[in-house]
């Protein structure tokens, strides 16, 4: 049976969550090819190649991401998240802003940016980021 690429892609979710960043990129790679101009799909590389510690090569896959859909959020935190872990984290904070101003309810993107603050120094900032996360998540429970 032939996977369609979102199936692909959400094998390669399932493998990330579950920690298998290769096994993840094995999808996700699939699922590039079928349609090369995902944009969820170049994300989710993206995120496999952050969490192997490939930083660089995954700012890369964030871009075209978000050269195919400027809307989609986790893609300008995981640029974000990219940058950060490249000890750039002041030129990280626009990113995570922009993932915030699509979708101001991503808990995990003001966890980022509070990472980011924290990394710079700003630890008042940092910790009404880390509230703003804490109120968003209890909201949702």
């Amino acid at each position: 049976m032939k996977m369609s690429a979102d199936e692909m892609i959400n094998r390669g979710r399932i493998h990330l969550e579950l920690g298998k960043n290769e096994d993840a990129l094995i999808y996700i790679n699939r699922a590039i090819e079928l349609a090369p101009e995902n944009a969820v799909a170049w994300a989710a590389k993206g995120i496999a190649l952050v969490n192997l510690g490939k930083n660089q090569e995954a700012l890369d896959c964030f871009d075209k991401a978000i050269s195919f859909e400027a809307t989609l959020a986790f893609a300008w935190e995981g640029k974000g998240i990219a940058l950060t872990k490249l000890n750039r984290a002041e030129a990280a904070i626009p990113f995570f802003e922009m993932a915030l101003n699509i979708d101001p309810s991503f808990s995990r993107a003001w966890r980022s940016l509070a990472l980011a603050l924290e990394t710079l120094e700003r630890c008042e900032d940092a910790r009404k980021c880390l509230d703003k996360a804490d109120e968003l998540d209890a909201e949702k429970t």
